[in-house]
């Protein structure tokens, strides 16, 4: 599975189909970020001065492919900038990695008419798969262990997507599960690039995060 595919995973409740979280946007962001950090993996991006570029062949995968190709184009001098457009150049990252998980039989598909408007879930099918993500990302926070490559990134862009508790459900554990998602971003399997792709990640879903606050206050 891809790491968005993970991410996203954890970020669903698994009978409701929905985030945990109550904006999708800070996590659209942080699901950009693990699909750069996966090229950056396989040592098809760089750095090139505050930006982020394709590097190499196009992958196979079409989602990783489009995302590599949407480097080189899209607008912003930094690789915030870049991250936060990502988004609509690669025509929505939520549906493009949910759409993934739907046709793997992962997750489902439920459309549902709540009053006058459609709301569509997407229930987790194969629970077995969530949980052992779910058990392996709360080891991961809680513990002291080394991480490997994947499992750093994911649990490094889990901090920006508000998953904290998802991470680590007892409270008692929060504090050593901040630390470690602070680790995890500078932890040594991590190649340069995708910790600064992870770095300008949770920078931009944190800006996201506060333009969906003020936006929220202003029409409240």
């Amino acid at each position: 599975m891809l790491l968005a595919e993970d991410l996203l995973l954890l970020a669903l409740d698994p009978d409701a189909g929905t985030p945990v979280n109550s904006s999708r946007e800070p996590l659209g962001v942080a699901l950009c970020g693990a699909l750069v950090a996966e090229l950056g993996l396989a040592g098809l991006v760089e750095e090139d001065g505050r930006r982020l570029a394709p590097v190499g062949a196009r992958p196979d995968h079409p989602l990783l492919a489009d995302v590599h190709a949407a480097l080189g184009t899209v607008r912003g001098r930094r690789a915030a900038d870049q991250l936060r457009r990502l988004d609509s150049a690669i025509g929505g990252v939520w549906a493009r990695v949910v759409d993934g998980l739907v046709d793997a039989g992962v997750v489902g598909r439920r459309r549902d008419r709540v009053l006058i408007v459609r709301i569509t879930h997407h229930p987790v099918l194969r629970t077995e798969v969530r949980d052992e993500m779910v058990r392996r990302m709360q080891a991961a926070a809680t513990g002291d262990g080394p991480l490997d490559a994947r499992t750093a990134t994911v649990l490094a862009l889990s901090g920006p997507s508000r998953l904290l508790e998802v991470v680590a459900p007892a409270r008692a554990d929060r504090r050593q599960a901040k630390t470690r998602i602070a680790d995890a971003t500078e932890q040594t399997p991590v190649a340069p690039i995708v910790r600064k792709v992870i770095q300008e990640a949770q920078q931009a879903a944190a800006a996201a995060a506060s333009t969906a606050v003020i936006a929220s206050t202003a029409s409240g």
